[in-house]
């Protein structure tokens, strides 16, 4: 349709009405030029979870992102939606009729983008968590490259795997250099072998092997106070005081986000907010760069 036509619906159509019906035909078009296979079953040593959140703002087209998990071609064992008390009334009808598909809705306090993990943690020990965002398309491959990219070898250390990741530098023991000169969205072969200077955006999916994350991942107190606004940051130094490694799998992951959903996104924050994090976490739990790998997390732990 063209970028005139769009324009009138817009001015016609409430704009929650507009986005969904957008978006709809997005996701009609890519099940189209991307078909689903027969689902096979994985063969990881526990159980596979996909766990994601979304709130009322991102509602409109969240049933969009939720069909597209169940369209795996590996299977998971289960999806589950983590949703905060105060915004489960709000789930709209098309919503709920996916959830009837196979998807649990679990409903927890709200702790905003945090919620698709640290509840997952506690709640599933001795799974795998692959964590999705709440507003994206994510292709029949998806969780099959993540699931590819863990070791068959039971004796091998724990590794995240990741669609999409930045590589960060340091300048000198204590001081990382500043975000914006990471290298954004790498692709290179170094990325494609544990590695401990890959940092993986959410938005691309992220498989959490069990045991991978540092105890401190899931208490309130400290991500509160260390990263309010960048959880991607607070899980990355915990998979590092962990001792864990991150390895990218796939291509280049196509950020196919819904119509105007990008002016919603609860992970877009400016320059000076990552690097004021970035020195806090460097400051109180250390250089992640020279943390050591398998170290059991016995890593520093602050106590509050």
């Amino acid at each position: 349709m063209s970028g005139l036509a769009k324009r009138i619906v817009n001015k016609v159509l409430p704009r929650p009405v507009a986005t969904r019906l957008w978006s709809e035909a997005q996701f009609r078009e890519r099940v189209a030029r991307l078909p689903l296979g027969v689902p096979e079953r994985h063969k990881l040593r526990g159980e596979l979870v996909i766990s994601l959140t979304s709130y009322p703002a991102r509602y409109a087209t969240l049933h969009l992102t939720l069909r597209s998990l169940l369209r795996q071609d590996t299977a998971p064992d289960r999806i589950v939606l983590w949703i905060a008390r105060d915004d489960v009334a709000a789930l709209p009808k098309k919503t709920r009729e996916v959830l009837d598909s196979g998807i649990e809705l679990r409903i927890v306090e709200d702790a905003r983008s945090y919620k698709k993990l640290i509840f997952a943690i506690p709640a599933f020990p001795e799974a795998y968590l692959a964590t999705a965002d709440d507003d994206v398309f994510y292709r029949p491959d998806w969780l099959t490259d993540l699931v590819a990219g863990q070791s068959d070898n039971a004796s091998a250390p724990p590794v995240i795997t990741c669609h999409r990741a930045h590589r960060l530098g340091e300048q000198g023991p204590q001081h990382l250099i500043p975000y914006h000169d990471w290298e954004w969205d790498v692709q290179d072969p170094a990325a494609r072998v544990p590695c401990a200077n890959l940092m993986p955006t959410g938005i691309g999916g992220i498989l959490y092997p069990p045991g991978s994350l540092h105890p401190d991942a899931v208490r309130r107190d400290l991500f509160e106070t260390y990263a309010p606004s960048a959880d991607d940051l607070w899980f990355y130094w915990c998979a590092r005081r962990a001792g864990t490694l991150y390895r990218k799998v796939g291509g280049r992951f196509d950020q196919t986000a819904w119509w105007s959903s990008q002016k919603e996104r609860l992970y877009d924050h400016n320059q000076r907010e990552n690097d004021l994090q970035i020195a806090a976490l460097v400051r109180d739990f250390g250089n992640p760069l020279r943390m050591p790998a398998s170290a059991g997390g016995k890593a520093a732990t602050v106590d509050r």
